[in-house]
């Protein structure tokens, strides 16, 4: 049984809107992702986020209904499109307490089992008075909702005679009337604009056209690629009230077409001239009823010739650029924001129409747009799946001075500058208006258009970017990396496209900023700060020790620079230099009588060495030794005297630890400054650690002891009562797996009292195996151990404080902040390194920072944001990164780009692809590799071989050449790379790529593989085996040859191969998947599944097991088995994801190892929208059968937004639809799913429900705390 769990929630936006959905002043942004919407209110500060709400299915779209036209506040509407059309009504509300949430209002379904899916237009529009709403989702039918206060009354279908519809708009109508305007293709392909009437009361659209406005034919030399690039509808409203007198002169709205080389605005007919079609329209139905034959014929032509006619726009201008994307009204009159694919922003203006035409004024570039919105004040929201979404300002003046290339219009199109089109305004009359008796004119050319519109020259950019939303989709190729060889792998993706491509390393933690290092101080193994009293917040010396001796260092801090002063101890009163200090701390005077104690503030300081305890006392300049203890009168078997072999330190005791498992518990004497020993304990086991830091941080002193052992690995808590130790079996773990090497009974919550929600004491041990244990200590029991690897060197633990949030620093050859989160202990990884000691440090520059003792120096900083998702990305631009593949010998990634020049659409694209070289910690550009023209890097791979007795590493680079009117690529080649350092020429890189040897193929190379030292490549339908073979003579540069050693042609496209060991899986996108074995110079199959599965990535799990994706967004595992004619894939799992997986690589994305988990993470997924995720086995079949009727009786108790049920939205889809034949989801678990049931602590009722079932055979069989506890442990893996 698998898990699936989310990583990274998907990053792509897809939909937004403003609106204002609170009774409060306040205005909102609504964004849509693939199965989220959030909600954000528009602040001073920026967009704050108010609530958010999970959705079953896949998000196409969101709007705002209008609650009435005498109130501002609006309801959601979205739709979703998969797995079944749905719309979907959400209320906002906020309680008392002003925490938002969105509420469900209506869930209409829009599914139906005969008609085909529309294949341009699947969306909704809402009318401007929010009571209609239109929803197009299948060819030739429209979904009419009608609309009161914000929420549904009743819908029904209307039959729409345009099949191929490209877009739909409300065009503007008076109250109470309704009109389409609808952009079609024909069945002559040809591209078409008409308008039909909303029959509300006859439920139906009109049969006939709208007089509204007159259909008309859009020329291919307008829009020329309408089915490749469809064009859009804006609506446009009148700019003139009905009721203004010079409202027949004025512009009474339209519509305007937008995604072609023209932007063309169409005017609606005035009421006379509509009356006029209606009467057209009216002889022309009598003429087609006639009974005279000729008539009736000559009637049907002309009706024809009609419909096919080019009218003449009110007014239009040139489009310079690529297909539009999206656009947004800025008001509904005059102004419309409009981008093109490659984030060329641009206002349209028709505010001065009749004299100056349709003004397009170039504003600047921004991520390739899926949705724009107008929000305040200038102030735009991208929001893009190819690039980060942005908060945008435009200014009234250049932000920068710089022409932008990516803005240059086009040398045939004609530009204005700003000035002379302000002069023109000024001095041209008013012009004559196009009279709509011309509208039925054949347009012969568009001479008249150039006239009309005009476009203003660019110059440099008017936008500023405020804030950046980062975004990793769409996610093309993935790999998981150790870059800094810590133990701690890094996701690194291939993402964005058009103008945005970048490469993203991704990972999971905390940051660690370093403010300072001081170099020189090497082999520390402690390290504490120092303060002059114990209450100061300042600290002002270091002591450093060594295994052999300690250095005191004085912190001169300026507040600008700071920098530590090496002291001689011999004058500053004898703190003991010539031993390695075991502990060190301030610590408080103790005042009173024989019944009363009292902690006091003091200059005391206490050190530890192995031959005994020293008391000091700092007076301004010098530490004045005051009192020392050592062990007196006993020794040990054999004579030796007793050692101190650890010791721990608190405000007002001291405990020691001494060979021969002794313990020794001292405080400072009442009125005295001096040592009083408390008692004496004799474990009889050898000691390796010992911790006295009380549970209560403001507590002065502490009433439990940590003690571990070097024999049995166990720790054991002691109480201290009456100056005895004592402990019970409860308080003794169980034998750990190494030797603990520190210790650390922790409080993680700000509670201090043990029955308090936020109280969560733990049990932390540093192993000397480079791992942590940790025990839960509740109720006076120790428990729920838990072992993550930190690496492989002892692991020292510090308490600190993260955030306003309590932790442990653990360091050993690894790094990792543990805290508390969601009544869990957690961990957060920090990338740092053998780090041998830490301390806290406060100072006049660095206040809750950190002194961190590494192989070179001392390193001061901060830590901060734990658990926080990291992406550093380099970006490519217009070069969109496709694949990559690391190299670790020369520390860089090698990353295949494809680069598709913006032009102005219709026009040819020039494209070419590069591969470049780029440093896998700076990220910067070592070398590169250029295609020849119409070649396409479709495949990379790195591998190393033997060349002159060193291994040495090489790329291969799989391609395809592109040749015209060619459907099937017939053409590729295999490209052989090694590097070398680039020649003083070469100024800008440090490696060159060097074409070794090569091999040409027929086809496109899809997929590259290394399996048993041999080449694979998917080419077209058949994998070949390649033979890489280096030779060299005596004192002569080697030679290197590819040679193909076996094909296997069996397929129709593979597309995507994985790899384990000698085994080999191959996707057939047009089929399914096959299990082949490759040997030396042969590939055979070992098993092949024949079911239509379309796999879009596969990957091998082991020998015998795969999971591949599809394109209907399912998850699909076999396993390699047997039947009567001999070995065969059977199909072991099965499961809806709702994401396009573009990648599928075996790893784990837990932060560290952990060692006792009951779950194995086996995949990473990576899908198209930016989601990352991991696949975990669970090994236990006991427990597969338990979480399998967790989350059956989870899905019973809670409901989701779309979709009827978790279980129907969980089981696997086809492109046929949804049946009722169809079977529930196997082999998988929903993970996040599972992962709510940490939620319903605070729910009783509902948790009970869940643990009960429905009957008395679904009740759960095991225990809800060991639920949450294996919830923690699944949430932990990622």
């Amino acid at each position: 049984m698998k898990i699936v769990s989310t990583f990274h929630l998907p990053s792509s936006v897809l939909s937004s809107a403003k609106c204002r959905l609170g009774a409060r002043d306040l205005e909102h942004l609504v964004v849509a992702k693939i199965n989220r919407l959030d909600v954000y209110s528009l602040r001073s500060h920026g967009l704050q986020r108010e609530c958010g709400l999970n959705v079953w299915g896949k998000i196409c779209s969101v709007k705002a209904i209008r609650v009435s036209a005498y109130e501002t506040r609006s309801n959601i509407a979205m739709m979703l499109t998969h797995p079944d059309p749905e719309f979907i009504i959400l209320e906002y509300q906020e309680t008392e307490d002003g925490i938002a949430e969105l509420i469900v209002k209506k869930q209409l379904s829009l599914f139906e089992r005969l008609p085909r899916t529309a294949e341009f237009f699947t969306d909704f529009l809402i009318h401007p008075s929010g009571k209609l709403a239109v929803a197009s989702y299948f060819a030739g039918k429209l979904k009419i909702i009608k609309l009161k206060g914000g929420n549904y009354t009743e819908d029904f279908d209307v039959s729409c005679p345009e099949i191929n519809v490209l877009s739909l708009c409300f065009l503007p109508t008076p109250e109470g009337e309704y009109a389409l305007g609808i952009l079609y293709i024909d069945s002559q392909s040809r591209l078409q604009l008409c308008a039909r009437d909303i029959d509300i009361d006859g439920l139906e659209l009109s049969p006939q056209l709208s007089t509204l406005l007159l259909p008309t034919l859009i020329p291919e030399r307008v829009v020329p690629f309408p089915s490749e690039l469809p064009p859009q509808l804006i609506p446009v409203q009148s700019n003139v009230p009905a009721e203004d007198d010079e409202a027949d002169t004025a512009f009474a709205g339209g519509v305007m077409v937008v995604g072609g080389r023209q932007v063309l605005l169409f005017e609606i007919a005035s009421i006379q001239d509509q009356a006029k079609q209606r009467g057209k329209q009216k002889r022309l139905e009598t003429k087609l009823k006639s009974t005279d034959t000729a008539e009736s014929a000559q009637a049907k032509a002309k009706a024809q010739e009609r419909g096919f006619r080019k009218r003449k726009a009110k007014a239009m201008v040139d489009w310079p650029w690529n297909a539009v994307n999206t656009w947004c009204a800025i008001d509904e009159t005059s102004r419309f924001l409009i981008s093109d694919s490659f984030g060329r922003l641009s206002i349209i203006s028709l505010e001065n129409l009749v004299q100056l035409g349709v003004i397009l004024v170039p504003l600047g570039e921004i991520s390739s747009p899926t949705t724009l919105t107008y929000l305040t004040n200038q102030t735009i929201y991208v929001g893009s799946h190819l690039g980060d979404s942005q908060l945008v300002q435009i200014s009234s003046t250049p932000t920068s001075a710089q022409d932008l290339p990516i803005l240059a219009i086009p040398a045939d199109i004609k530009t204005v500058t700003a000035n002379s089109l302000m002069a023109l305004s000024s001095t041209k009359g008013k012009e004559k208006a196009t009279a709509q008796d011309d509208m039925d004119v054949d347009e012969e050319d568009s001479s008249e258009y150039s006239k009309i519109g005009r476009i203003i020259e660019p110059q440099g950019s008017y936008l500023d970017i405020l804030e950046s939303y980062k975004n990793i989709a769409p996610i093309m190729d993935a790999i998981s990396v150790d870059i800094d060889e810590n133990g701690q792998n890094q996701i690194v993706t291939c993402s964005g496209g058009a103008n945005t491509g970048s490469v993203n390393v991704v990972r999971n933690g905390a940051d660690f900023k370093e403010s300072a290092f001081v170099q020189g101080l090497t082999d520390v193994t402690q390290i504490w700060s120092i303060r002059a009293m114990h209450d100061d917040l300042i600290n002002t010396h270091l002591l450093v020790s060594t295994v052999t001796e300690s250095y005191l260092f004085k912190i001169n801090d300026s507040g600008n620079i700071i920098t530590l002063q090496h002291e001689d101890t011999a004058p500053l009163g004898g703190f003991i230099a010539d031993k390695p200090t075991l502990a060190l701390s301030n610590i408080m005077a103790v005042q009173g009588t024989e019944h009363t104690r009292e902690y006091v503030n003091s200059r005391l300081i206490v050190q530890v060495v192995p031959t005994g305890v020293h008391l000091f006392e700092w007076n301004d300049t010098t530490y004045v030794k005051l009192d020392s203890w050592k062990e007196k009168g006993t020794t040990l078997p054999g004579n030796r005297p007793f050692e101190i072999v650890t010791a721990s330190i608190n405000s007002s005791q001291v405990a020691l630890a001494l060979n021969g498992g002794r313990i020794v518990l001292l405080c400072i004497a009442r009125n005295k400054n001096e040592f009083f020993e408390v008692l004496k304990h004799d474990t009889n086991s050898e000691i390796s650690a010992i911790s006295f830091m009380p549970l209560n941080a403001h507590k002065r002193f502490s009433s439990i002891l940590s003690v571990a052992y070097w024999e049995s690995n166990a720790v054991e808590l002691f109480s201290i009562s009456n100056n005895i130790l004592s402990s019970t079996s409860s308080t003794r773990s169980v034998s750990l797996p190494a030797v603990v090497r520190s210790l650390l009974l922790y409080n993680f919550g700000t509670d201090t009292n043990s029955k308090k929600p936020d109280y969560h004491a733990y049990l932390l041990a540093g192993l000397g195996d480079g791992s942590v244990a940790s025990l839960s200590y509740k109720g006076g029991e120790l428990k729920d151990l838990k072992i993550t690897s930190l690496g492989h060197a002892p692991v020292s633990l510090t308490p600190c404080e993260v955030d306003g949030r309590m932790s442990v620093f653990a360091a050993g050859s690894r790094a990792s902040i543990f805290f508390s989160e969601k009544n869990r202990l957690a961990n957060s990884p920090i990338m740092l390194k053998d780090i041998s000691a830490v301390c806290k440090l406060n100072s006049r520059t660095f206040t809750s920072a950190l002194v961190l003792a590494t192989p070179t120096g001392l390193s001061i900083g901060t830590v901060k944001n734990l658990n926080k998702m990291h992406i550093r990305s380099t970006f490519f631009g217009l070069d969109n990164p496709r694949k990559i593949i690391h190299e670790p010998l020369l520390k860089a990634f090698g990353v295949a780009c494809w680069r598709i020049e913006p032009t102005r659409i219709g026009t040819f694209e020039p494209a070419r692809s590069t591969f470049y070289l780029i440093d896998d910690n700076t990220l910067a550009h070592l070398g590169r590799y250029k295609t020849g023209p119409n070649e396409e890097i479709t495949s990379v791979l790195s591998f190393k071989a033997v060349v002159d007795a060193q291994e040495k590493p090489f790329f291969c680079l799989g391609t395809v050449i592109y040749k015209e009117e060619e459907i099937e690529p017939t053409s590729g080649r295999l490209l052989i790379f090694t590097t070398h350092a680039a020649t003083i020429s070469a100024k800008s890189s440090s490696l060159e790529l060097s074409l070794i040897t090569s091999s040409e193929v027929k086809g496109c190379v899809y997929s590259l593989k290394e399996v048993e030292g041999q080449i694979v490549a998917a080419v077209n339908s058949s994998i070949l085996l390649y033979q890489f073979d280096v030779s060299s003579e005596d004192n002569h540069c080697p030679t290197y040859s590819l040679k193909k050693v076996a094909d296997w042609h069996h397929n129709y496209l593979v597309t995507s191969l994985g790899s384990f060991e000698d085994r080999l899986v191959a996707g057939d996108q047009i089929s399914s998947v096959s299990l082949l074995k490759v040997k030396k110079n042969s590939i055979s199959l070992e098993a092949k599944d024949y079911t239509p599965l379309y796999p879009i990535a596969v990957e091998a799990l082991d020998t015998s097991n795969l999971i591949a994706s599809n394109d209907t967004l399912n998850l699909v595992m076999f396993t390699l088995g047997k039947n009567l004619r001999g070995e065969a894939l059977e199909s072991t799992g099965y499961f809806y994801l709702g994401d396009m997986v573009s990648k599928l690589v075996r790893g784990s994305l837990s932060n560290s190892d952990q060692k006792d988990t009951r779950f194995k993470p086996q995949m990473i997924y990576f899908a198209s929208s930016g989601r990352i995720g991991v696949i975990s086995d669970v090994e236990d079949e006991g427990l597969s059968l338990h979480l399998t009727e967790l989350q059956r009786n989870l899905a019973a108790a809670i409901a989701g937004v779309g979709g009827p049920s978790h279980t129907r939205f969980r089981a696997p889809k086809n492109t046929r639809g949804p049946s009722d034949a169809d079977g529930a989801a196997y082999g998988f678990i929903d993970g996040d799913f599972l992962e709510q049931f940490a939620t319903l602590q605070g729910n009783p009722q509902l948790l009970q429900k869940v643990m009960k079932g429905g009957s008395e055979p679904e009740k759960l069989k095991i225990s809800e705390e060991e639920i949450f506890k294996i919830v923690e442990q699944l949430q932990s893996l990622h």
